[in-house]
């Protein structure tokens, strides 16, 4: 799935897609939430420039994994947060929860890219 997506996590895809989700309207109850995706968005983008901008293919292989994940997180809670505003009853708390996850994992997933160098890979073999 990486391998696939990757490419489409690079040239903007997916943050075009993500920017227009966070046009749409939300309810009341879930507008916290979609503040703190779009936070999550930031970070996603600044974590995917950091990778382009290295320009070292091993390395962006090898974090694709976490962009791939970050990708994931926040479509899904923007998903979520649509479901929530439509269903209330249905979906706020699935999104209450899954979106502080998704938070957790982006910032985490942040961190852990951008201070990550080429030079790191070394740590990460076996010999």
């Amino acid at each position: 799935q990486v391998v696939a997506a990757i490419r489409y996590i690079t040239n903007g895809t997916y943050l075009n897609i993500m920017t227009e989700m966070l046009t749409e309207a939300v309810s009341e109850a879930v507008k916290p939430l979609k503040d703190r995706i779009a936070k999550c968005v930031d970070l996603y983008a600044e974590a995917v420039e950091k990778v382009k901008a290295d320009a070292n293919q091993d390395e962006h292989d090898f974090l694709g994994r976490r962009l791939y994940n970050m990708t994931g997180d926040i479509i899904l809670s923007l998903l979520l947060l649509r479901d929530a505003t439509n269903n209330a009853e249905e979906f706020e708390k699935s999104a209450n929860v899954f979106t502080r996850l998704a938070e957790e994992e982006c910032v985490g997933s942040h961190a852990f890219v951008m201070n990550f160098s080429a030079e790191d890979l070394k740590n990460y073999v076996t010999e």
